[in-house]
């Protein structure tokens, strides 16, 4: 009787786990980021980043490759003086590559408290099982 339960237990179990698309890891780190970017969360954006490789950053006054560590520093300085207003999802682009992007339109305030509009790109790349940030862009 309990290997028929397990048995059982286990096939019910398997529509479940075909759910599990490597689409849907990559967009939940998509809506990790944008959540974390809209509240100005440095730290929730940074959490995304590979802690081992390189990000490339391309805000409007900032354009470089960093650590870790040296990404959510130039980001929470971005922050303190630029405030989202919206942001909202333009283009998901995971098409079952190995580089899927989103790009969203993006306004906000600056040091300046002047609307600005552009857009903020985000691209990944996978690192083991897990999807991690390549890079983020501001375009204007």
């Amino acid at each position: 009787m309990k290997r028929l339960f397990t048995f059982l237990l286990a096939v019910l179990s398997l529509p479940a786990l075909a759910d599990d698309k490597p689409e849907d890891a990559a967009m939940a780190v998509f809506e990790s980021v944008s959540g974390s970017w809209y509240a100005g969360n440095a730290k929730g954006v940074g959490a995304s980043f590979d802690k081992d490789s390189k990000v490339t950053l391309s805000l409007p006054d900032d354009s470089a490759q960093y650590s870790r560590d040296q990404a959510i520093s130039r980001l929470k300085k971005f922050f303190e003086s630029n405030t989202t207003v919206t942001l909202k999802i333009e283009k998901d682009g995971y098409e079952g590559g190995s580089n899927p992007s989103a790009t969203y339109v993006y306004e906000y305030t600056d040091a300046n408290d002047k609307k600005q509009k552009g857009r903020l790109s985000i691209s990944l790349v996978k690192k083991g099982d897990t999807w991690v940030v390549r890079s983020i862009s501001v375009l204007r």
